[in-house]
This record gives structure tokens, sequence and C-alpha cells, in this order.
């Protein structure tokens, strides 16, 4: 099964800086792996002139309505847009983002037929008392309730281990590894489906050949190391 390379781009560039950004990465990123792209909302229409597949960093649950501010599901899809990254650490930390919230959100972005990163980790607290396992554990469980097997066909799930993003500290590869097994183990149990599961956490140039190697592992998650399009396709040729 072909990997996935997903860049979440977060809050950056200005519309020039976002122009220059497709221009200048339009047929340099080598069709090997599906690459998604996730741009601030401002910049979705412009990214889909890129070629590669569109994604957003966030989405409300709901189709339409009085939500001043918020973009709805419906509204990605009609846009172009095939993923929608949820859960994200910064949108637990800094908008006080729940699993309930959460799994709102998947199941607005599954019934428009989007697909869904679903993003879990532990704190660096967490991780010193060894709770990574628990944490995982109740993420996913509480985050995908009531969403059936058929559906969970669409969600990606990204382990994200907080304390390694923006950092440039990443687990080891082994530790990675054990994460993702526990998470495939975790949904295999519940739903009898085989998941695919990205690592995201201080990507670089210097880590990728070697997560991307990681056993079972299905692509990669790259928040800070993608936001300068040259070394990003710099960084995406060391794993052609």
């Amino acid at each position: 099964m072909r990997k996935i390379i997903a860049l979440n781009l977060k809050m950056n560039l200005d519309y020039e800086e976002a122009q220059q950004y497709v221009d200048f990465i339009k047929n340099k990123i080598s069709d090997k792996h599906d690459v998604i792209i996730a741009p601030s909302f401002i910049y979705l229409d412009l990214f889909k002139k890129s070629g590669y597949k569109l994604g957003a960093q966030n989405v409300y649950y709901l189709d339409k309505g009085p939500f001043t501010g918020e973009i709805s599901p419906l509204q990605l899809k009609t846009l172009g847009v095939s993923y929608v990254i949820v859960g994200h650490s910064d949108r637990r930390l800094h908008f006080n983002e729940d699993n309930k919230i959460i799994n709102n959100k998947i199941k607005g972005a599954l019934k428009n037929n989007l697909n869904v990163i679903l993003c879990v980790g532990e704190t660096i607290e967490e991780r010193k008392l060894k709770k990574t396992a628990i944490v995982l554990k109740k993420q996913i469980t509480n985050c995908l309730n009531g969403i059936d097997k058929d559906a969970l066909e669409d969600v990606i799930i990204a382990y994200e281990p907080v304390w390694a993003i923006g950092s440039g500290e990443t687990p080891t590869n082994a530790e990675i590894e054990d994460s993702i097994k526990y998470i495939a183990k975790i949904i295999n149990k519940g739903y009898d489906v085989e998941p695919r599961v990205l690592y995201g956490g201080s990507v670089n140039k210097d880590n990728i050949r070697g997560i991307m190697g990681i056993n079972n592992i299905s692509g990669v998650l790259i928040g800070t190391a993608s936001i300068n399009p040259k070394s990003m396709i710099s960084m995406l040729e060391l794993v052609d």
C-alpha cells in the first residue's frame, strides 16, 4: 500500500508566500506516495492548484448554521478537500477540544465522505508516569465512539506524542513501532479493522528515512519541517 505524507502547514505563510509555495512544489514531489497538504483555510482554494491531495487543519461538525467563524465539512467537501486533521494537540491545548468534541467532528466529516486524520498522543507528564498506553486507549476509544466498522476505513490515526511536536525531540524508532502496534491492536480488537497509522512529531530530514522504514507504519504527518517548500522537497526526496 502507498504510504502517506501529510503536510500540516499550521498558521503560517502570508498570501504571497502561499502563492510561491504552490508554484514551487508543482511537479516536484514524487508520486510514489500519497501527498496531502493542509494549509490554512483561506489558502485551500489556492493549494488546489498544487496538484496534490487537499487537507484541512480543522472542521466543525455541522453542515451549516449560525456558527460564525467555523468551517463545515460540507463546505470543505464542495471545495475539493479530501482530508481533515482532527484532534491535533494544538486544538486540544489552545482551544480546549475534548474527545467528545473530536468525536462529533469525526462523525460530521465522515458523513460528508471526508477522510479523517485523527491525532492522538501523550504529554511529557503522562509519558514520565508511563501512561502512554492508557492515554492512547482512552483517546481512540472515546474519539471513535459510535463510528461503525465501514466508516473506520476512512479514518487514519496519527500518533503524535505531544512532547515531541515542535520540540526537535522524537521517540526512538522502537518506541514509535511499539505505539503503532498498540494502536493497531486497539482498533483491531474493537472493530476488526487493520488501521493506517502515521507518526508525527518533529519529523525532519535527519529522521524521516528511518521513521518511514518502521514496520507497519503508514506514513508521516509533518508540521514545522513542511513550512519551507524547498526544505520540504529536499526532505521528501530522501524517502523516494
